[in-house]
């Protein structure tokens, strides 16, 4: 049973002519790495045809019982104005968390408009995933989700479970040093596979040192996620099994981890 919790629907690389071949995409690929559920995360643009939006997400997993969903709230667009909309989407169970896009728009985590969103998160008990490090050709667009921001949020809201993806790639040391004390803050692997992120990191020893570092000190903090389809499922199970953990700590990283933190049904 393993639980990836980073996908996007998305015709990255003309995988697929549209949304709904991707999606089937998808399900192969669910089958084909032995994935028994999957967190879906929507983009933050609307409309595209090229990434699912949250609207499309809903529209395409329809009432499935082992897919499940992150808001994405449209900062820079809207500021905190979508507050009422995501405590239905919680209180309705449609969303499971939201994801923020700092380095991808324009805005650092501790933005004062997303705050209202940070409190409803903790309110209802729900993880909040902040994107981080370079975007692929884009090292300029790290300094908007250092993760001393994402800090100062943990800190702020020692309740809430705030997870970095990406391990603030290529500097995964200095992510690690910042926030080793910060009992609130959970990683998820998404990306820490893939050959430009392992090159610019420093080699596969330096993200695999990071990553035992981590996993020993909390070994109920960090999930794997892939970022399918940018990155490969295979590669990132692979990853987790050249750590050569326990059973039951691997266990933990592949299922358990994301069941308890996102608080699936399955």
């Amino acid at each position: 049973m393993i639980i990836d919790s980073h996908i996007h629907i998305s015709t990255y690389s003309d995988n697929a002519k549209n949304l709904k071949e991707a999606f089937i995409l998808f399900l192969e690929e669910m089958k084909k790495n032995n994935l028994s559920a999957a967190i879906i995360i929507p983009d933050n643009v609307e409309g595209s045809d090229k990434i699912a939006d949250l609207a499309k997400a809903i529209e395409l997993i329809g009432d499935s019982k082992n897919l499940f969903l992150l808001g994405s709230p449209q900062i820079i667009q809207r500021g905190s104005s979508e507050i009422k909309k995501y405590q239905k989407l919680l209180e309705e169970g449609r969303v499971k968390g939201i994801k923020f896009f700092p380095g991808h728009d324009p805005y650092y985590p501790n933005d004062e408009r997303c705050l209202p969103y940070y409190e409803l998160c903790e309110k209802f008990d729900v993880p909040v995933l902040f994107h981080t490090g370079e975007n692929s050709g884009d090292c300029e667009c790290a300094k908007w989700n250092d993760p001393r921001y994402i800090v100062e949020v943990a800190k702020k809201y020692p309740k809430l479970k705030v997870i970095i993806t990406h391990y603030f790639w290529p500097k995964m040391e200095y992510c690690y040093e910042t926030t080793k004390e910060i009992s609130n803050i959970y990683f998820e692997i998404a990306a820490m596979a893939d050959a430009e992120v392992i090159e610019k990191s420093g080699g596969i020893e330096k993200v695999r040192e990071v990553l035992r570092k981590t996993i020993i000190e909390r070994p109920d903090k960090v999930m794997l996620g892939s970022d399918w389809p940018m990155c490969k499922i295979e590669e990132h199970v692979e990853l987790v099994k050249s750590l050569k953990l326990a059973r039951d700590v691997e266990g933990k990283i592949f299922r358990d981890n994301a069941i308890k933190i996102y608080k699936l049904s399955l």
